[in-house]
């Protein structure tokens, strides 16, 4: 894996993230919001559907994740330096 520039680093992980990933992160947070008792496999299976790509559940919902915990840091540690 190549070495990450000095000018990329203060770039938060979530924003590194491909538009595939962003966008099945962000229709999930949508479906959780419009209908709570939705499951996050179901949810996922409707975003694929809606882009009409193949996929694999179980990575699907590791990538899922991965994005909810990066968010989830970006915000702590924003939330800290406002403090």
């Amino acid at each position: 894996m190549p070495k990450e520039k000095e000018s990329i680093k203060c770039i938060a992980k979530i924003y590194k993230r491909n538009y595939e990933n962003l966008g099945m992160f962000f229709w999930v947070e949508a479906q959780k919001q419009l209908v709570p008792t939705i499951t996050i496999a179901q949810a996922i299976k409707s975003y694929y559907s809606f882009i009409r790509e193949c996929y694999d559940l179980q990575v699907a919902v590791v990538i899922y994740s991965n994005i909810k915990a990066e968010l989830i840091d970006l915000n702590y540690e924003n939330t800290k330096k406002n403090s």
